[in-house]
C-alpha cells in the first residue's frame, strides 16, 4: 500500500513539473511550447514552398518572416490593430495570399486534463483578431494526448493530418517534458 502511494506523489510531482509550475513557466515551458510550434512553422513553410531545406524539425530554426509569391509567414509577431486589444501576440500568423485567408496559430501545450479547456480558450482569446483572421488552436498535451480538435486545426492549415506528423509532434512535446525532468531532477 505504501509503495501505490509514494508512484502516485511521484505521478503528482511529475505532472506540476511538467505543466503547471510557476518558476518553470518562463523558461522550460517556453522551450517546450516552441519546440511544438517550430514542428508547425516548418511543415506549413515547406507546404507553401517557403522553404526549401529538409533538415530535422529539432535543428530548424523559424525565420521571423518568410514570404513567396503566394503565402507570408510570420513567427511569434504582434499583431497591429487600430484599437488595444488584450491578445495580440501570435506565435505564428499564415496568410494565403491568393485567396486572402489569414490564420492565427496560437500553440499551447497544457496538462492532459487541461486540454479540452485550453482548445476552448484559445479559440476565444483571439476572438477580436479573428473578425479579419482564422484562429486555430494547436494543443497537444504534455503528455503527448492529441485531442480530437487537432485533426481539424492541421486540416484547416492544409496540413493533412496523418500518423508522421502526430509522432513528430508527440515527440516534440514529450522530448521538452524529458528536457524539465532531467533539469530538474539534476537542478543542485
Amino acid at each position: 500500500m505504501h509503495l501505490v502511494i509514494i508512484i502516485i506523489i511521484i505521478i503528482i510531482i511529475i505532472q506540476h513539473i511538467t505543466a503547471a509550475c510557476e518558476q518553470l513557466a518562463p523558461t522550460d515551458y517556453v522551450k517546450k511550447h516552441d519546440g511544438l510550434a517550430k514542428v508547425i512553422h516548418q511543415k506549413l513553410a515547406e507546404t507553401a514552398e517557403l522553404i526549401d531545406d529538409k533538415i530535422p524539425y529539432y535543428k530548424y530554426t523559424p525565420a521571423n518572416v518568410l514570404e513567396n509569391e503566394n503565402f507570408k509567414q510570420f513567427w511569434n509577431r504582434n499583431i497591429l490593430t487600430e484599437k488595444t486589444i488584450p491578445f495580440n501576440r501570435i506565435d505564428i500568423t499564415f496568410m494565403n495570399k491568393k485567396t486572402k485567408n489569414t490564420f492565427l496559430i496560437d500553440i499551447a501545450v497544457p496538462s492532459t486534463h487541461n486540454l479540452s479547456r485550453t482548445t476552448t480558450d484559445k479559440q476565444n482569446k483571439y476572438q477580436e483578431l479573428a473578425k479579419a483572421a482564422q484562429a486555430i488552436p494547436i494543443v497537444i498535451s504534455s503528455t503527448g494526448v492529441i485531442p480530437k480538435s487537432l485533426s481539424q486545426s492541421l486540416t484547416r492549415l492544409n496540413l493533412h493530418p496523418n500518423i508522421y506528423i502526430y509522432i513528430q509532434l508527440q515527440k516534440s512535446v514529450i522530448l521538452g517534458k524529458r528536457s524539465i525532468v532531467r533539469n530538474f531532477l539534476n537542478y543542485k
